[in-house]
């Protein structure tokens, strides 16, 4: 980019003068020492027969020391040169002629020249002084406009509003804010003052990707055109803003500016991340509620259900006659929707749990065997229109861990293979060890997960998109629960052949507990 340059390279046309500086004129002041020495060498001379030389020698430096005050150091070096010559031809003997007799008229025409000098560097360094403490106090004042304005929780639209207000009037120039870290892909803010050209859009993308500020000028290099720095904290970046200027900017209004996009980019960030508190603060607190109630609902539940289950169960007792085929029907259906709403509500008990923390695992050694077996045996009726085959390592060792954690784990992997996949297909069952974990695996010969799900199957609630009607979207999620809450992780994958796989990976160097109880 041929026009860009970084500001700690850029190139300033010597032609440019410093905004806010105007060039005094020194032939103006010239003329006016000029004109003063000839004034008093005049007065002088009338007076010279009453004062003597030497009180006129004193007009002359008191002559000199005001026009110090008045005007830079080349006039008042002119001045002190006039009133050596004026003083040593006209007034001092022999007169009309260019001769010192004496060593004190050395000394005293020396003198003219020491004490101009002397008080020019005093003046000066007294308004450098001065100047330098009025550009303090501006950019005090500036800062603490624009700190002020930054102040309070107003929204961010209010906030350029008075950002770019600020700038226009501490610098005279059109302010554009881009937003973005992408100013290509954005156009500015509405509240900016100008437009980017097509040119500048290029130069401030420079800037927002290299975190650098940049230059640009006019197309005849004798205009400075625009300026563009990066908002950026630490941790982000956050835009671009960019100056339309028509004068370059001097030194001490650089700074100024930068200081000015620092304090920009923090008050924005910290926007940024008090909308980000006050999102994640509603969001815990809505999530709070819902486990809250979610968890007063499930065990006010938990009283119907075994109401009606224990109603159900004594139909065929207290009937008088026997109940007909149809009659028989409908209870069993009835009893069925209320194991699986039982099913339901345990699992949203045990989500409330494992999110609360209170679930902690007994770890004792256990019987692989076992486990596989009690699991497949507690989803018998679900596995039953399927093929189940369970596959053991021929020696397998005890393994600690928590049995009814595990073994909860299992049933719901197998209770999810059965639910998404086709009646008289596979479903497999496998255990074995490696040297650091025991291996679970669920194997079936379904339709397999989208692969957009893979990474999403064990969040809270998530289904799939071809997922049959009637899940609550728990399961996967409490098996990753009771897993991870003894220290293992479960993987969920697409089978080459079809189908899906999870497999559950249990250390093997858990520790067994001596008298913990479970809390479930």
């Amino acid at each position: 980019m041929p026009e860009l340059a970084s500001v700690e390279r850029e190139q300033i046309p010597n032609s440019l003068r410093p905004f806010g500086s105007e060039k005094k004129s020194e032939g103006r002041q010239y003329l006016i020492a000029t004109g003063v020495i000839i004034v008093v060498a005049s007065i002088n001379f009338c007076l010279s027969s009453f004062i003597g030389i030497h009180a006129a020698a004193l007009i002359f430096l008191v002559a000199i020391v005001v026009l110090a005050l008045f005007v830079g150091r080349g006039p008042t070096l002119l001045a002190a040169t006039l009133s050596a010559i004026i003083l040593d031809y006209f007034f001092l003997p022999p007169v009309f002629e260019f001769r010192l007799t004496h060593a004190t008229d050395a000394l005293l025409l020396a003198a003219y020249f020491v004490v101009a000098f002397v008080l020019w560097q005093l003046i000066d360094r007294t308004q450098a002084q001065e100047r330098a403490k009025r550009q303090v106090e501006a950019r005090a004042k500036a800062l603490h406009l624009l700190i002020h304005g930054l102040a309070g929780t107003a929204p961010v639209d209010e906030i350029l509003e008075k950002i770019i207000q600020q700038m226009r009037d501490t610098f005279k120039a059109e302010i554009a804010v881009i937003l973005s870290p992408d100013p290509l892909s954005h156009e500015c803010h509405a509240a900016s003052t100008f437009p980017l050209s097509e040119s500048d859009q290029r130069n401030a993308t420079w800037t927002a990707r290299h975190g650098c500020s940049s230059v640009s000028f006019s197309d005849d290099a004798a205009q400075f055109r625009s300026l563009f720095l990066p908002l950026k904290t630490s941790n982000a970046r956050l835009g671009v803003i960019g100056l339309r200027l028509k004068h370059v900017l001097t030194r001490h209004q650089r700074s100024l500016l930068d200081a000015f996009a620092k304090q920009i980019a923090l008050a924005l960030d910290r926007h940024n991340l008090q909308e980000q508190s006050e999102k994640a603060k509603w969001l815990a607190e809505s999530e709070r509620l819902s486990k809250t109630m979610l968890n007063s609902i499930s065990h006010e539940i938990r009283t119907p259900i075994s109401v009606i289950k224990n109603a159900t169960s004594n139909l065929f007792d207290v009937s008088d006659a026997p109940l007909t085929a149809s009659q028989q029907q409908i209870v069993a259906e009835i009893q069925q929707a209320n194991e699986r709403l039982d099913r339901l509500v345990g699992k949203a008990l045990d989500m409330t749990r494992l999110e609360s923390g209170r679930v902690k695992p007994k770890i004792t050694p256990c019987d692989v065997t076992d486990l596989v077996h009690v699991a497949v045996k507690e989803t018998r009726k679900e596995l039953a229109r399927h093929k189940v085959a369970v596959e053991l390592a021929p020696t397998l060792p005890l393994v600690n861990m928590d049995f009814v954690m595990t073994e909860q784990a299992l049933t719901n992997l197998l209770s999810n293979a059965a639910i998404h996949t086709p009646a008289d297909t596979n479903v497999s069952v496998s255990a074995r060890v490696d040297d650091r974990s025991l291996i679970l695996e669920v194997a079936d010969s379904g339709p397999g997960i989208p692969r957009d799900s893979l990474p999403l199957v064990f969040e809270k609630f998530y289904r799939c998109a071809n997922a049959p009607t009637g899940g609550t979207g728990l399961g996967l999620s409490l098996v990753k629960g009771f897993i991870e809450a003894q220290g293992g992780h479960v993987v969920a994958a697409n089978r080459r052949e079809g189908g899906a796989i999870f497999t559950i990976y249990l250390p093997l160097d858990n520790k067994a507990d001596a008298d913990e109880e479970v809390k479930l």
